[in-house]
């Protein structure tokens, strides 16, 4: 019965469509379904400090995590699945100085949940609990070896998507081919 439980909860989570509701997840102290009924629009940033795609893309979450703060219909939460230590993550969460909740991600839970295998993968469910966007969070593209960030176009699609589901529109095409490492384990 557990084993059974465990194969429907991955087709769920593998099954996430554009437009669907999420199922439900425990995102840190909160949980999608909790957010959800409070009306809430959430955002699931998968983040990694050793991955080397992901600081050259810290500007983009910064304009996100800037946007939004003290906007109380959002919920941006930044989750930590690469495979650094804990500690290593909440140090930098800390020292970021970003306002979005961080999560570390104990077993790859989250990202399991989500089916995304890379970390700068976002995600974005509306107030009403349907998932509007799946993708990266910019076209920027990123030299892995020197960190050079170069500006394809000057879209921040985590902020897009969020402002298209606060107000009722269409969120940006998802789906579309982004820079990040694979999430280990």
């Amino acid at each position: 019965m557990k084993i059974a439980m465990m194969i429907a909860a991955a087709f769920l989570a593998g099954d996430l469509k554009i437009g669907e509701p999420v199922p439900d997840v425990a995102l840190g102290k909160d949980s999608l379904a909790a957010l959800s009924k409070e009306g809430k629009v959430v955002a699931v940033y998968f983040w990694s400090q050793d991955c080397p795609y992901g600081p050259p893309l810290h500007h983009r979450l910064r304009e996100a995590d800037d946007k939004f703060a003290g906007n109380e219909k959002v919920k941006i939460i930044l989750v930590s699945s690469f495979g650094e230590p804990e500690a290593k993550g909440i140090a930098w969460h800390k020292d970021s100085g970003l306002r979005s909740v961080f999560v570390f991600d104990e077993g790859k839970k989250i990202a399991k949940h989500f089916a995304t295998r890379q970390v700068n993968a976002a995600f974005v469910i509306d107030a009403k609990g349907a998932l509007v966007y799946r993708g990266g969070i910019s076209d920027d593209a990123i030299d892995g070896t020197s960190k050079a960030v170069t500006k394809i176009a000057d879209h921040n699609y985590l902020i897009e998507a969020i402002q298209a589901a606060l107000e009722g529109k269409a969120a940006p095409a998802s789906d579309r081919k982004f820079q990040g490492c694979g999430i280990r384990g």
